[in-house]
């Protein structure tokens, strides 16, 4: 008797197992609202909040270096003829180098 409890006992737990796989759960079916991702929202809302959203802060950096000559190669329809000058002089990834220990710093700066 009790190996008969016992199976329907099992029966009864693989019916539940079965049917909660075919209903969705309750707390799935609400959706979180998240706000836009990309990434000219967030940093537009970050550097307007900075007060950093100017040409020369921007340019300045790498990313905002590369952004810029992307848009003079690909997107602009006029050729920028100070391109080649900018990148000769005021390219950020140019001038970039990464220092092997602290000792390179102090002779350097």
């Amino acid at each position: 008797m009790a190996d008969l409890e016992a199976v329907l006992a099992d029966v009864s737990y693989l019916m539940a197992m079965e049917k909660s796989k075919s209903t969705p759960a309750a707390r799935a079916s609400k959706k979180i609202i998240l706000p836009d991702p990309s990434v000219k929202s967030v940093m537009n809302k970050h550097l307007t909040k900075m007060g950093e959203i100017k040409f020369d802060k921007i340019f300045g950096q790498k990313l905002g270096f590369l952004l810029f000559k992307e848009y003079c190669e690909q997107i602009c329809d006029e050729s920028v003829p100070q391109l080649k000058f900018y990148e000769e002089t005021c390219n950020p990834v140019k001038h970039h180098f990464v220092l092997k220990s602290h000792s390179d710093g102090r002779e350097i700066g």
